[in-house]
């Protein structure tokens, strides 16, 4: 029996963050991830950028090197309230412009307010994106089943109990893999907030069974470990993608397969 619940280096548990909106908050939230090795996805409108200069991107990019920039509609609309063709030129307008100042494909979105339905579904899928987060928190600590409609476990402002779960459950094959934290850098207002904020990080940081990772490299990853080409006895394995990946086989084992290598077992 082969089984795809483990992540990079044989980890069980992955833990990611997404904020919304672009804010100047941004730039202390980023500090706190980096002092506790955390990364996030944050999702910009590309409205807000329209007459970025070279000086003005070349400073975002700085600000947000290690993190992920996703989209957030050009101009923040409720997507499941539009004509399908604005849709489109929300999201694909928000692309170029974020591409053009960050240099690199940009392929997730966060639906703005938490707008969608089946008909925006079909219209992200078709401008290129390849994951979108809702805002409704499951509460629960999953994979989604679609990653167009990727539910977090939570929003930050009930983030502690949420987390203390998750980390009680570690060690358990059964508890569950993974834990997003979503919200918005302007909610902080107050240190409080900050404090709360840290608390969190501080609580989740540092733990050698915990991949920090980004919501594109989780979505890469994982759709990585469904590509693997597995011999129908089980013994051999090919993986045809760029990154290395692992899987436990009948409970017992974890196996490291490589990019591009045919992994045979004895």
């Amino acid at each position: 029996m082969i089984q795809f619940h483990v992540y990079p280096q044989g980890k069980r548990r992955a833990v990611t963050f997404g904020y919304d909106d672009g804010h100047q908050n941004d730039e202390r939230l980023i500090a706190l991830f980096r002092k506790y090795g955390m990364k996030g996805t944050f999702f910009l409108n590309g409205g807000n950028y329209l007459h970025c200069t070279d000086e003005e991107a070349e400073a975002l990019r700085g600000l947000y090197k290690g993190q992920e920039v996703a989209c957030h509609t050009l101009l923040h609309g409720w997507c499941a309230r539009m004509p399908m063709q604005s849709v489109v030129t929300e999201v694909f307008e928000d692309r170029k412009i974020l591409e053009a100042i960050f240099k690199t494909p940009v392929t997730g979105l966060s639906y703005p307010s938490g707008s969608y339905n089946e008909e925006v579904l079909r219209a992200v899928r078709a401008c290129g994106i390849l994951y979108s987060r809702t805002t409704c928190s499951a509460g629960r600590c999953v994979l989604p089943d679609d990653f167009l409609a990727w539910h977090p476990a939570c929003h930050h402002a009930n983030a502690l109990p949420v987390c203390e779960k998750f980390l009680q459950g570690i060690d358990s094959e059964w508890e569950q893999p993974l834990l997003y934290i979503w919200g918005h850098s302007h909610e902080f207002r107050e240190e409080r907030d900050w404090e709360k904020i840290e608390e969190i990080l501080r609580m989740l940081s540092g733990n050698e069974k915990i991949w920090y990772a980004t919501n594109l490299e989780i979505y890469n990853y994982t759709e990585a470990q469904k590509r693997l080409q597995i011999s129908a006895d089980e013994r051999m394995f090919y993986n045809p993608s760029a990154i290395p990946v692992w899987v436990e086989k009948n409970k017992q084992t974890v196996l490291e397969i490589l990019p591009g290598q045919t992994l045979t077992l004895e």
